[in-house]
């Protein structure tokens, strides 16, 4: 099997891609293709660390891309390539190179809803999927963007996202600590890339009604992306940059959660994100917009609170109710890792997904109308 991004930045794809191959392992030879960036080269370690072939891609407009995916599965033949894709769009022919080399089924999963308004977005898109056997969409409603505007259902399949348990973290002391936090301190934590998606610019639009009832409330954002500076002088706008920490990247993000009391997930838009199954892994409530897979994850009221997109007074608002009451932050953080362990881990992911690669391989056809 092969593993296959040409994602600049692969981040929550690139952690599927990854728990994918470690699930399938030993039983399973897998190969990860990724463009060989910064980010790429980070998921290509962590697959060879779970025993999977790492295999670097040069630059998607190099006229070698191609050719260098197609003689690959040649000197190497597989069974299965999965491509793991945002919309789709930027699949730079993956597919068709890897149905030229005679692979016997093509499965891409996407990462994102379909957002683009345009119908002359959709030509590209249409054009990339003519040679995969089986779409998987990681949540239900996410599938249901991509059906309205006009894949065939029959070519769809619905494999939620799951994860590896990060087993125990280092405590609330330690985590604290690495993070320069006073362990007295209410902590609001969320980890993401900086960029417009994910809705930062919310969570800290929301910090000067937390720090009114809160006065040492401390935001951390842990990430790196385009925005950071951006969301650092809005902190100093709103006159609550000593209560915004920006510690960028950290390979150990996830030990990082046990510094939390409430994680945040203020996304304009997701398909199903990795982080808040991470916080609850981590036994956190989680508070997030009500959109796509981010309300599939979070059961209102019992694992976590929803709350409208782009809406700083809302999520200011169910912050504080859970930063006031102790109790009710246990009782969401514990049902929120019974929610993760009954639905999202990555063993249940990947017998999903073997099974549409079973599927594909039997050749079912799909009438695409």
């Amino acid at each position: 099997m092969c593993l296959y991004t040409p994602s600049v930045d692969p981040s929550g794809m690139g952690s599927h891609m990854v728990d994918l191959a470690a699930e399938y392992q030993p039983d399973v030879v897998v190969t990860v293709m990724a463009w060989r960036t910064p980010a790429g080269e980070r998921l290509l370690a962590e697959a060879s660390a779970v025993g999977a072939t790492p295999v670097p891609l040069p630059h998607p407009r190099d006229p070698a891309f191609g050719r260098t995916v197609e003689e690959r599965l040649r000197e190497h033949p597989v069974d299965v390539f999965h491509l793991h894709v945002g919309t789709g769009r930027e699949d730079f022919d993956g597919a068709r190179a890897a149905r030229s080399a005679g692979v016997g089924a093509v499965v891409e999963t996407v990462h994102l809803p379909w957002a683009m308004g345009s119908p002359k977005h959709r030509v590209p898109f249409f054009a990339s999927i003519e040679p995969v056997d089986r779409l998987i969409a990681v949540s239900e409603l996410q599938r249901r963007t991509y059906e309205r505007i006009g894949v065939p259902r029959e070519l769809l399949r619905t494999v939620p996202n799951g994860i590896r348990s990060r087993g125990p973290g280092p405590g609330r002391a330690a985590a604290r600590s690495s993070l320069g936090l006073d362990d007295t301190r209410p902590v609001v934590l969320t980890i993401g890339r900086l960029m417009g998606q994910k809705g930062h610019r919310y969570l800290v639009e929301a910090l000067p009604e937390l720090v009114r009832r809160f006065p040492d409330v401390a935001v951390v954002i842990i990430g790196q992306g385009t925005l950071r500076e951006r969301l650092r002088e809005q902190a100093a706008e709103l006159g609550v940059a000593d209560h915004l920490h920006l510690p960028g990247y950290r390979a150990d993000a996830r030990m990082l959660l046990d510094a939390a009391d409430v994680f945040a997930l203020p996304s304009r838009q997701e398909a199903m994100p990795l982080a808040a199954l991470e916080a609850m892994d981590a036994s956190l409530p989680v508070v997030a917009t009500r959109v796509y897979g981010s309300a599939e994850v979070v059961v209102h009221r019992e694992t976590g609170l929803l709350v409208p997109p782009q809406d700083a007074g809302a999520l200011a608002q169910a912050i504080g109710e859970l930063l006031a009451d102790p109790g009710l932050r246990r009782r969401y953080a514990a049902a929120g890792r019974e929610h993760y362990l009954r639905h999202h881990t990555s063993a249940r992911m990947a017998a999903q997904t073997l099974a549409v690669y079973d599927e594909a391989l039997a050749g079912v056809s799909v009438d695409r109308g």
